[in-house]
């Protein structure tokens, strides 16, 4: 039995003639599927089964030896020095890796430990192909396989990147610039434009449009070319914010990811007010079953919106939050929120507003409350007033809230109190809950934030007329 044997007899391994000693302890860890345990454990064994090697018996392959001595530190530390690496060794590590079946032991190795806002720094920059800025992006792969790869929509194209952002395949289509992408799948995205009538479903790894799916109304003349303002995901459906092509009606639709057809229309309104226009944000809350909608409109009026709970299962509105809400005793409620999102490990919606650049939290639990808005007060004395505007971009990551502001990027952490230790069903926020950190400054000579995305532990982020996808990881 395996079991029996003694792990640590030495090894002799022989790759493209350079001799490698290690013990089976250390094969063994490899795994059975991999090229080594059984070259190990006798080519008989049928992956294990035969008996072990000899003292020093050698096992050949013929095969990079340079590379190998990084596997074989792998196996030995359960850790990869990245740091000397340029895209050329990078590459060669993988193809050797998948080569003697370690594969998911190097890419565990190599990704980049839990994303922590205090403690980030820039790893490298994905630049696409050609001259287009990019537009939209997609990242982390399915909620079960969340990996590190990027999806970038830039111009009419879609570049793909995988976990260690390496460009795979660039797929042209019928938009002439995508605004928005969800990644439904490992292989399937959602793309829209405010230019393109219809919801697209692309498969951008084998480079082929799969469906365009249209929301239609045979009795109402008023839906014609509408063009999709939002789009979201769960596990078996994916959720479109329609409009119409004059701008009059507007529904949110439920695709089903297998059938890709819709299978429902909700929360149907005329568009004839800024508070029933068509919402443009759209986020999925699985722990609470509910999609978060909201919306932010800009005109001759100036800027209003709403945030919505919906609960899909009875098709009934939970929540409603109208901005400005003048009747909220809170100053700050007066004012429009540029931006909005939510952390369901911290059972929160945040959002910063546009005039005073103000961030504000508001409590799941308690809804029902007519202010339910906690401001978030900046007790460091060190950081320059926040500003607003209309462009700052939000979102939440590992219980982490990160906020652009022009070109300054920073964070809001939970600070560390026996509180913020309690299970989120027993805990209560206040207003000094989160302390505000810094992590770009516009001096440096930065563009403006355009996008800013989190997912498997890196925050990607675009600039105002620059062509690279920054990625921020912590190590």
């Amino acid at each position: 039995m395996v079991g029996a044997m003694n792990t640590n007899k030495k090894v002799q391994i022989d790759v493209g003639g350079t001799l490698f000693t290690t013990t089976l302890d250390t094969l063994q860890s490899a795994g059975k599927d991999s090229k080594l345990y059984r070259q190990a454990w006798g080519r008989g064994g049928g992956g294990g089964g035969g008996d072990p090697p000899a003292e020093e018996e050698d096992c050949f392959f013929d095969r990079d030896p340079e590379t190998f001595k990084v596997l074989l530190n792998l196996l030995r530390t359960g850790k990869v020095n990245t740091a000397g690496f340029d895209g050329y060794t990078r590459d060669k590590v993988i193809e050797e890796a998948t080569y003697y079946g370690l594969l998911e032991k190097l890419k565990n190795a190599m990704a980049p430990a839990q994303l922590n806002g205090l403690d980030l720094q820039k790893a490298k920059a994905v630049i696409p192909n050609g001259i287009d800025i990019p537009t939209a992006l997609a990242a982390g792969g399915s909620a079960a396989t969340e990996d590190g790869s990027l999806w970038v929509a830039h111009g009419s194209k879609i570049t793909v990147y995988d976990w260690a952002l390496r460009k795979q395949k660039t797929t042209l289509t019928e938009f002439s610039s995508i605004e928005i992408l969800n990644r439904m799948s490992d292989t399937l995205v959602a793309a829209g434009a405010s230019d393109m009538p219809g919801l697209h479903i692309y498969d951008p790894i084998n480079g082929m449009h799969k469906k365009s799916v249209i929301w239609t109304d045979a009795n109402d003349p008023r839906v014609y070319n509408p063009v999709v303002r939002a789009i979201a995901s769960n596990d078996s459906s994916v959720f479109a914010s329609f409009e119409s092509g004059q701008k009059l009606d507007n529904a949110l639709a439920i695709i089903d990811k297998t059938t890709l057809q819709i299978t429902r229309e909700f929360g149907r309104q005329n568009g004839a007010t800024a508070h029933a226009k068509a919402s443009t944000k759209l986020q999925w809350l699985a722990s609470k079953s509910l999609l978060l909608v909201a919306s932010v409109q800009g005109g001759s009026f100036g800027y209003a919106g709403y945030m919505r709970l919906w609960d899909i299962r009875s098709e009934k509105l939970v929540w409603d939050w109208k901005e400005p809400n003048f009747q909220s005793a809170r100053a700050v409620d007066h004012e429009m929120f540029s931006d909005m999102t939510a952390d369901e490990g911290l059972q929160a919606i945040f959002k910063v507003s546009i005039t005073s650049g103000s961030v504000s939290m508001a409590d799941v639990r308690h809804l029902d409350s007519k202010d339910p808005w906690i401001p978030l007060l900046d007790t460091n004395p060190v950081l320059e007033k926040a500003p607003g505007g209309a462009d700052n971009k939000l979102c939440t990551y590992n219980k982490q809230l990160y906020l652009s502001r022009g070109a300054n990027v920073e964070v809001w952490s939970e600070i560390p109190l026996a509180e913020s230790f309690k299970d989120p069903d027993e805990k209560e926020y206040w207003d000094t809950s989160f302390r505000r950190n810094l992590l770009e400054n516009s001096r440096h000579g930065a563009q403006e934030v355009t996008q800013m995305v989190a997912a498997a532990d890196r925050l990607f982020i675009t600039r105002k007329n620059l062509q690279g996808v920054e990625v921020w990881e912590t190590r």
